[in-house]
């Protein structure tokens, strides 16, 4: 089938790799135009947008979805199927409508649980020990579609969003391009979401990282994995604002308030929790490079009861 990608984030690479190397042809990309970027504000481009630069694909990058424009750029361009992958927009009604085939959306979770911009985060933090991959018919309605084919994918212990995410990523390739295989050859069946066990994956909340120390060891563990390796968990110290990049939870019963730090020589420190201790691995003092929580602890000369805070 003649397949135009929708597509922007680093999550889709893996799809539009595989569908270049399918019996589908890819016959143009739409991608989010290039953003200013960096100290020099250079634009940048997307990760979709810059392989299809590098693979001499037709690249159409619009502001918005709307139609008499996206009329124009569509006008030279015959396609089945729309696939969208990690776009970060909704896919209009009459844009909807527009191939004979329709859309498909890939998105990383179970469907309909975890339906949103934070899938992959919202699972880790919730406690999931499985997730997957889901391919809907898309409509309007943001993850309702009907349900084409899913995979499941169970979450370790030790995941974090980027380790997650590259799996899923590369699942969603091979689930996208069987989707399209039945599609193509008439096979394909669908079947409507349970809107009973629908469950919401928004958009990591500005402030959401900040670590509370009063929670329970492991809820605090999994959200410095969900956030890993961006926007990443955090707190304050002396003033100053440090993400915990990796932490582990430990058996170390609680021993004074939450937050406050408990040296651990060589080994760096553990923080007090609500529950247990957690020792952090790898810290980054804003403005600062990533160290060890060893080298934290030699170059703050951390005192004994010092304390992690919510506030600077």
């Amino acid at each position: 089938m003649k397949v135009l990608f929708f597509g922007s984030d680093r999550f889709a690479l893996s799809s539009l790799e595989r569908l270049l190397e399918s019996d589908h042809e890819v016959v143009g990309v739409v991608g989010k135009p290039d953003r200013a970027a960096g100290r020099g504000l250079t634009p940048a481009p997307t990760p979709v947008v810059e392989m299809a630069r590098e693979r001499s694909l037709r690249l159409l990058q619009p502001e918005h979805l709307i139609e008499a424009p996206l009329e124009g750029l569509l006008r030279d361009v015959t396609w089945d199927i729309g696939v969208v992958v990690a776009y970060g927009g909704l896919i209009p009604q009459w844009l909807l409508q527009k191939p004979a085939n329709g859309f498909v959306n890939v998105h990383p979770s179970l469907l309909p649980r975890y339906r949103g911009a934070a899938p992959i985060e919202r699972a880790i933090m919730n406690g999931a020990s499985i997730t997957g991959v889901t391919t809907v018919k898309m409509t309007d309605r943001l993850d309702s579609g009907d349900i084409l084919m899913h995979i499941e994918e169970p979450v370790y212990e030790d995941d974090t969003a980027g380790t997650l995410r590259e799996r899923l990523s590369r699942l969603a390739a091979r689930l996208l391009v069987r989707t399209l295989d039945e599609i193509g050859a008439g096979r394909h069946e669908s079947v409507p979401q349970e809107e009973g066990k629908a469950t919401s994956a928004p958009s990591i909340r500005s402030g959401e990282g900040n670590i509370d120390w009063s929670q329970p060891a492991e809820k605090i563990g999994r959200l410095v994995r969900a956030l890993d390796p961006d926007p990443g968990a955090y707190t304050y110290f002396r003033g100053k604002r440090v993400k915990v990049l990796t932490a582990r939870v430990t058996d170390v019963p609680q021993e004074d308030e939450p937050g406050t730090l408990m040296l651990m020589g060589k080994e760096g420190f553990l923080v007090n929790t609500g529950t247990t201790c957690i020792q952090p691995l790898l810290l980054q003092t804003e403005g600062k490079s990533r160290m060890s929580a060893a080298e934290f602890s030699r170059g703050q000369r951390i005192q004994i009861s010092e304390r992690f805070s919510p506030e600077r």
